[in-house]
């Protein structure tokens, strides 16, 4: 009921702010606090980011409500549609979709499991470290890599008694950490539209591609996240929260569940997928780029040849996994690639959602409101941890990494430009502010989700690993605020004039002498 009363009513409240002649400010951002709203209240990523694309329709054209809602599809929908960065984005995702749908599937990463601790002298130690090796090579999807590790690993934890709220842990550090810095992913897509939309009008050339792989080191939660992990499971430091939770007994496993195949149906198609990409950039530039020399790398990953290459290169992964895809499975290949795809529809209603609310944030210039209440006293050094700490508390309380970089995006990056503007900031200095907003938009976006019991990811980490949800959101946190902690450290060295890359390794090599002693504690 309440996902109609809610929006229902801030909608009411929208057409009353014409009337009352509010001021600039609140009008501007009016939008982007009825979308936080209805997320927050709901749990409804989609539905909390059309009401706020329906609200900022309204006030633009409050004098008309019919031109109003005309409007919401005329202006601001059906433009978010158009381009060859969103239709890619779109097809992408979903041809990515399939692809992980298949592999999951396949049965090739169980059989890796299964013989990675077949011999192994510490069974939990090697078993938790495979599960984090797995984790990277299903780099393509943060929610598929979370459904497939917690199902393949949830027998052996209990087999090798490891506490499946630790299994849980490792599985979800290694879902949405690794999609979000990986740069072939059903996340990079959106990522790239939504630095392209943020920067309309910069005074630079926008360059996708080279700004993402220019944010990856100012993303330090994200690094940090990866890194804990394995340095966790090395020194086998648990804290307190997580070692209350005991291992349970093994179950016994049904063959038609224990069907295992060749590891080489998974990783092949993993190859494919990666040199596929690679090698569809330079080809599918215009005009193609030679790829043998490193200028004409860099000039195709500058180009605009991202959204053709991802396309291309994801069909080239799709057709391997088909081809490979093992006979006499119980799912057919077919049904594998449209579950696989379908799973992923919710999230690009989201992505098409966001693009929209971008439209209307520019109309009512959003950005500059923001950017003046940022400007006033407040560093621009100092931007990137705020946007940050912005990005992890909208992200915890509205569970959704992608709703988070879909609102704080097309907000975070023209605030940064007008801001830097106004304080004399030369070109030149964009050139690592931009990247570090960028990073912290999606690091803070991952860290609330890390956190928040209403993120799909951390749900999904704890049901395919059989805890509870709960259980597993307070045995997480303390490693979620061990890597926070060290990733606002580094945005502060950054905001002290240290590359980001310096500042992440300084972070990651503190961070690592602190679960050091912290173990040696645990175990004295």
């Amino acid at each position: 009921m309440k996902k109609v009363v809610i929006p229902v009513i801030l909608l009411g409240l929208t057409l009353l702010l014409p009337i009352f002649d509010t001021a600039v400010v609140l009008t501007a951002l009016w939008p982007a606090v009825c979308a936080l709203v209805v997320i927050v209240l709901t749990r409804h990523a989609a539905l909390g980011l059309g009401s706020g694309v329906v609200a900022g329709a309204l006030l633009i054209h409050h004098e008309s409500p019919a031109g109003a809602l005309r409007a919401i599809f005329s202006d601001y929908i059906f433009p978010s549609l158009d381009g060859s960065w969103h239709v890619g984005a779109i097809v992408f995702t979903l041809v990515l979709g399939a692809f992980a749908g298949l592999l999951e599937k396949s049965g090739g990463f169980d059989t890796i499991l299964s013989r990675l601790i077949s011999k192994a002298k510490d069974p939990q130690r090697r078993l938790l470290g495979s599960v984090y090796v797995i984790g990277l090579l299903c780099f393509f999807d943060g929610l598929a890599n979370s459904l497939l590790t917690g199902r393949i690993a949830r027998p052996l934890a209990d087999r090798t008694g490891v506490s499946r709220e630790r299994l849980a842990w490792v599985v979800d550090s290694t879902s949405s950490p690794v999609a979000c810095v990986a740069f072939i992913s059903t996340w990079i897509a959106t990522q790239l539209s939504l630095i392209k939309e943020g920067l309309e009008g910069a005074p630079f050339p926008v360059e996708p591609y080279s700004l993402y792989f220019q944010s990856i080191p100012a993303n330090p939660y994200c690094l940090l996240t990866l890194v804990l992990v394995p340095l966790a499971v090395l020194l086998k430091y648990q804290p307190r929260a997580m070692s209350r939770y005991l291992p349970q007994d093994a179950e016994p496993v049904d063959a038609a569940d224990a069907e295992g195949t060749s590891p080489v149906r998974a990783v092949v198609p993993l190859i494919a997928l990666v040199v596929g990409i690679f090698a569809a950039f330079p080809l599918l530039s215009d005009p193609m780029t030679s790829p043998l020399s490193s200028a004409g790398w860099r000039r195709a990953f500058s180009g605009d040849a991202g959204p053709y290459a991802l396309v291309a290169g994801s069909l080239v992964g799709l057709a391997f996994a088909w081809a490979m895809y093992p006979k006499g499975r119980k799912v057919s290949p077919n049904a594998a690639a449209y579950h696989g795809a379908a799973n992923l529809l919710p999230a690009l209603i989201i992505l098409v959602l966001a693009w929209s609310l971008g439209n209307v944030f520019s109309e009512l210039g959003a950005g500059e409101q923001l950017a003046g209440m940022l400007s006033d006293g407040f560093p621009v050094a100092w931007l990137p941890l705020a946007v940050f700490g912005c990005g992890a508390l909208m992200s915890f309380a509205t569970g959704s990494s992608w709703g988070t970089m879909g609102l704080l995006m097309p907000l975070a990056l023209p605030a940064t430009l007008v801001a830097a503007e106004a304080a004399g900031l030369p070109v030149e200095g964009l050139s690592t502010l931009i990247p570090a907003v960028i990073g912290a938009v999606f690091g803070g976006a991952v860290l609330g989700d890390h956190c928040s019991p209403f993120s799909d990811t951390t749900v999904v980490a704890a049901i395919a690993s059989g805890c509870e949800p709960t259980a597993h959101v307070h045995s997480q946190l303390p490693f979620a605020a061990i890597a926070a902690g060290f990733a606002a450290a580094a945005y502060a060295l950054m905001a002290g004039g240290i590359p980001a890359l310096a500042s992440t390794s300084i972070a990651a090599v503190v961070m690592a002498g602190l679960i050091f002693v912290l173990s040696k504690r645990a175990t004295s």
